[in-house]
């Protein structure tokens, strides 16, 4: 019997009912010789490859399937959930976003003719007053000191006594709490830098509250004050707020 080898060629089926085009050389032992290591190492090898490409090939589908858009995926940003949420259809065939947007317009307008109709329609009873109606006389007399840089000494007493008179009359005229009540003002003496004054105001015959209140000695001292403190030293006829005193009667 020969000791050679004989060598057949074989084909190997791979996964998939493949044939591979591969050949691989079968050896017949002979004479204690041992089986071919290629065909062994190749076969042992093979499945193993095949398992690695399955496993690629699903790793790849699961990507695959992971990386199309979710729009439910916890992970999606919070601005495309919002804006999702908002383009939803709720009613009529209107989006959300559209319903808010009537919702704030509608409270807009509410609030708007709401001011419209209270600024037209309300009458202030306490603008409705006929002058004629005030009958009663209340005074207040006091005096006030003249910065003496504020006029000249050439100036006349009665000149001087004039611009007071016209001051304190613009004072109570332009008062919005005091105008209507508002009757003279009288310059009774002018001596040296110091005037004397009387204020004259006119009240209903129910003027109770007017003499609490409105027409109350601390009043109508601080409408004075007020103007005098507003006043810029030097000034013409520029009153000293500090000596100036006041009393009712």
């Amino acid at each position: 019997m020969s000791d050679a080898l004989e060598l057949k060629p074989i084909q190997v089926v791979c996964d998939n009912n493949n044939v591979s085009s591969d050949q691989t050389i079968e050896v017949i032992p002979g004479n204690g010789a041992c089986s071919g290591h290629v065909s062994s190492e190749r076969n042992e090898v093979s499945p193993l490859l095949s398992t690695t490409l399955v496993a690629e090939n699903n790793r790849e589908q699961h990507f695959h399937v992971d990386g199309c858009d979710d729009t439910d995926s916890p992970s999606q940003p919070k601005w495309q959930r919002v804006r999702k949420e908002l383009n939803e259809v709720v009613v009529w065939k209107l989006k959300l976003w559209t319903v808010i947007l009537i919702i704030f317009i509608a409270i807009a307008l509410v609030i708007g003719i709401s001011i419209v109709v209270c600024a037209v329609g309300h009458d202030d009873e306490d603008e409705k007053y006929v002058k004629s109606s005030f009958v009663v006389a209340r005074f207040f007399r006091g005096n006030f000191t003249l910065d003496a840089n504020s006029f000249t000494s050439d100036t006349q007493d009665e000149d001087t006594m004039r611009e007071l008179k016209q001051q304190l009359t613009g004072v109570y005229s332009s008062s919005p709490a005091l105008e209507r009540y508002f009757s003279n003002v009288t310059i009774n003496n002018f001596m040296d830098t110091t005037a004397q004054f009387k204020l004259e105001f006119m009240m209903p015959l129910e003027h109770e509250e007017l003499i609490r209140y409105t027409l109350s000695l601390k009043m109508v001292k601080n409408v004075l004050l007020q103007h005098l403190y507003d006043r810029d030293i030097g000034d013409p006829f520029y009153i000293i707020p500090t000596p100036l005193h006041m009393e009712a009667g």
